[in-house]
Formats: structure tokens, C-alpha cells, sequence
């Protein structure tokens, strides 16, 4: 036990170090892959380390990791941090309950329905199902899967044989669509891409031409995707208009709400996901606006016996007791499981949904005084009016990918850039509800001043 405490004491130790570093640096300054490894022995030998020297390793891997959780970091959808769910998740990483069985997992298994539970209410899926899984891309997956086997039953055991189907979704989908329907036996041939309006949203006009081009030529449409908060542009699809076509054709409507889908706690902007309930499967990714650490992915689902019905086997070295509802291995891809659940119980239970409302309403007045700031100032120029928190910008003479490299490299701001058609544009994330006005006014002086 005395080396027990002394591991957990070095451990405490070298986070509150990263965490004093942290307030010092809140952005880490650029370092080669070359300077790394000079700096950082990586090699795993043969003999192995002795514990102190391996901890001293250990802390400078620490404080030479991106700070994601800082004031400086606008680069990506993750970002802030709910302090007690990152103190879960360190327990969670302790406790290494494995999710698929209420004999392994115990109260862990109530914690995930109670958390499901909770989603299900948010999107109005009255009596709904989910399940937690190991990314937001791989949740969209599993919604594919579902919708290619309950067009054809048989898919399941015989494989698709030549059946021509065809899934729907914009040209601002997320990036992973093309990986995993590879993924799925359907082949990239099998999606078609929706262009999107100047705002970033599908065009419905559009798909049901597409729709009924493709009906006209034998082939199979089964699935849409609407996406309620793009990846970029921060768009919405409406997904009202979406599933007046889905039902038209026959088509199962999948909801992409990886982002959008908090702004339903929000009584001032849920508007923008009016009809989401309407869908029959949502995919969220909780660790995004919701400030927790990675990684916390869920599907939800309308249908509460369709996660049974597409991925039940029999495994009774597994399942030896309790009924099926306290056995999530019955309904998931996967066997063994995280329990990612916990850290969104904790952060659900600390903050409650009026704390979680105002942290998502400060997350948009953050965008909306970002905004304001680029209309006043005659050097910089809007993309778009967001309805998201992506505030996509350009600063007037300059390359956007090069101010974003120079404030990576010189350690002031982490930011990314894009390109859209012809434009090339600096996208800021609002997504740290930590945020303060003074933190924006720093970003857009970074921006403005950086030498590149």
C-alpha cells in the first residue's frame, strides 16, 4: 500500500504541476517532432525503468501536450473543462468496470440508463433506447448498420448481394462518412452528397431530385442524414423539411447532432433542432459542448427494441444473469466497454440543467460578441452569420492558414483555417464556456498583430 500512495502521490503531483503550467502557459509553444524525442526518451527497451526515473518522463510528456482545456485554445469542437467529471473520469480509469454486464459493471450500468434516460427526454424520444460507444464517428456508423438491415432483414445473415443502396447527406457532413460506409459492405458509391446553400444547409430541392433520379434508375434509397450543427460553417439542416421527404420515400432519418444537439437545454436556441424528434436515430458527442473530457459518444434510438433486434448474440459464458436490460453487451457492437457514462452523470448531476443552459447560452453570446467585434473592425470581414457558435472570418490581406500557423508556432493561439469554394477563412470556436469577453479580445489581437 505504501507504494500505492506513493504512485498516487507522484501521480497528483505531476497534475498539479500541468495545472500550474497551465495558468502560466495557456498555450503550448511549438515544438518539432525531432525536438520531442531529443528531449523525451519514448524508446521502450527491453530491461524497462526504474519508477523514478519513468514519473520524471511521465512529467515532461505532461507539460508538452497541447493544453485543449486553456484560454488559448480555439481550435477545436472540445474545449473547457466541469472539474468533478474529470475527476471521474480519472476514477473511472481506477474502478476499469467493463460495460457489458450488470455482474461486471454493477451500479455502472444504472448510472448509463439514468444518463440515457435523461438524453431521451432532451430530444422528446418518448420511449426511446441508447447506447454509449467508442466515438461520435463509429455512433453514426452504427445508425447506418441499422438502417441497411431494416431495409432488408436478411442483410444480417446473407450480406447485401447486389442491392443498390443509396444514403443521402450534405457536402458539410463530417469527414468520416466516406470511412465507414466502406466500413458497412455499401460502398462510396453508395452515398450521394446534397449540396448545401450559402448558409451551409442541404438543399431539399435537391435531394428529392436526387431521390427520385435514383428511384428512376433501380436503385434503393434507405437512409438520410440531416446534420444539426455542421462541423465548419456551424450550419443546421432543417430537419423538419428533411423528414417530410424521408417519410414521402421511405428513407430512415438519422440526426448527425454531435454539436447541436445541447442547444435543446438552451429555451433560447432549441429552435434550431425543431423537429428532431421526428427522427428515429440522433448521434450526440457529449464531451464536445458539454465541456467534459473525452471521449463520451452516444446513439439514441426511437425504436426501443432496435439495438437488441440488429446486434443481440447468444454468449452465455457472458450473460448468465439478470435480464437484458442490466446487459448492454446484448444491444452494443462492442463486448468490452468504458464507462464514459460516469463523467456525464457527474457533470449532468453538478451542474444541473440550469447550469448546463447557461453555459450553452454563454457559449453563443460568446459567438455573438465575436461576431459584433468583426463587423466593427474595417480589417477583418464575416464569412457567414452564424447560428452556431463558428465564427468564420477573414482578416483583409493576409492568408488565414498562414496567421494560423505562425500563432501555433509562436505559441499564442491555437486556431484552425479552412477553405470553402474559393475563400480561405480563420474558423473560431466558441466552445469553451469559460470564456470571457476578455478572452475574445485577446484571440482577435493575436490574430491581427501575429508576425507572418
Amino acid at each position: 500500500m505504501e507504494n500505492t500512495n506513493n504512485l498516487l502521490d507522484k501521480t497528483m503531483n505531476i497534475i498539479k504541476k500541468y495545472y500550474n503550467h497551465w495558468k502560466k502557459h495557456p498555450v503550448l509553444k511549438y515544438k518539432s517532432p525531432d525536438t520531442l524525442k531529443e528531449n523525451i526518451n519514448l524508446t521502450i527497451d527491453k530491461k524497462g525503468i526504474e519508477i523514478e526515473n519513468l514519473f520524471n518522463e511521465i512529467e515532461k510528456i505532461a507539460l508538452n501536450s497541447p493544453k485543449t482545456n486553456s484560454k488559448g485554445f480555439f481550435n477545436l469542437l472540445v474545449g473547457g473543462e466541469i472539474l468533478p467529471a474529470v475527476m471521474t473520469e480519472m476514477l473511472t480509469a481506477v474502478l476499469n468496470n467493463t460495460m457489458h454486464t450488470y455482474k461486471s459493471a454493477g451500479i455502472h450500468i444504472l448510472i448509463e440508463q439514468e444518463v440515457i434516460k435523461f438524453l431521451l427526454k432532451t430530444v422528446g424520444y418518448k420511449n426511446g433506447d441508447g447506447i454509449f460507444g467508442p466515438g461520435w464517428s463509429l455512433t453514426n456508423m452504427i445508425s447506418l448498420v441499422i438502417a441497411r438491415n431494416q431495409k432488408y432483414s436478411s442483410i444480417k445473415k446473407s450480406g447485401i448481394r447486389g442491392k443498390k443502396l443509396v444514403w443521402y447527406t450534405s457536402d458539410q457532413a463530417h469527414y468520416s462518412t466516406e470511412k465507414f460506409i466502406s466500413v458497412t459492405g455499401l460502398g462510396k458509391d453508395a452515398i450521394r452528397i446534397i449540396p448545401t446553400d450559402n448558409k451551409g444547409k442541404m438543399n431539399i430541392k435537391i435531394l428529392e431530385e436526387k431521390i427520385i433520379t435514383d428511384l428512376d434508375h433501380g436503385y434503393i434509397p434507405f437512409y438520410v442524414t440531416a446534420t444539426a450543427w455542421t462541423t465548419v460553417l456551424g450550419a443546421f439542416d432543417p430537419i423538419e423539411k428533411i423528414n417530410k421527404l424521408a417519410k414521402k420515400y421511405k428513407l430512415r432519418l438519422h440526426v448527425d447532432a454531435a454539436l447541436g444537439g445541447w442547444a435543446l437545454l438552451s429555451k433560447k436556441h432549441k429552435h434550431l433542432l425543431k423537429g428532431i424528434e421526428n427522427s428515429d436515430s440522433i448521434s450526440r458527442s457529449l464531451h464536445k459542448m458539454m465541456n467534459i473530457p473525452l471521449l463520451a459518444a452516444v446513439l439514441l434510438v426511437k425504436n426501443p427494441n432496435i439495438l437488441y433486434e440488429n446486434f443481440n448474440e447468444h454468449a452465455d459464458y457472458l450473460f448468465q444473469m439478470d435480464e437484458k436490460q442490466l446487459n448492454p453487451g446484448n444491444k452494443s457492437i462492442q463486448c468490452g466497454r468504458r464507462n464514459d457514462a460516469f463523467k456525464v452523470w457527474t457533470a449532468l448531476k453538478y451542474l444541473g440543467e440550469n447550469g448546463y443552459e447557461k453555459r450553452i447560452n454563454t457559449e453563443f453570446a460568446n459567438a455573438k460578441y465575436a461576431v459584433a467585434i468583426i463587423r466593427k473592425d474595417k480589417d477583418l470581414s464575416l464569412v457567414l452569420d452564424p447560428e452556431g457558435i463558428n465564427v468564420c472570418f477573414q482578416v483583409k490581406g493576409k492568408s488565414a492558414s498562414k496567421i494560423c500557423e505562425a500563432l501555433d508556432k509562436q505559441g499564442l493561439i491555437k486556431v484552425s483555417y479552412w477553405r470553402r469554394r474559393w475563400e480561405e477563412f480563420i474558423r473560431l470556436m466558441c466552445v469553451n464556456a469559460d470564456m470571457t469577453k476578455k478572452d475574445i479580445d485577446n484571440f482577435f489581437k493575436q490574430v491581427k498583430n501575429v508576425k507572418i
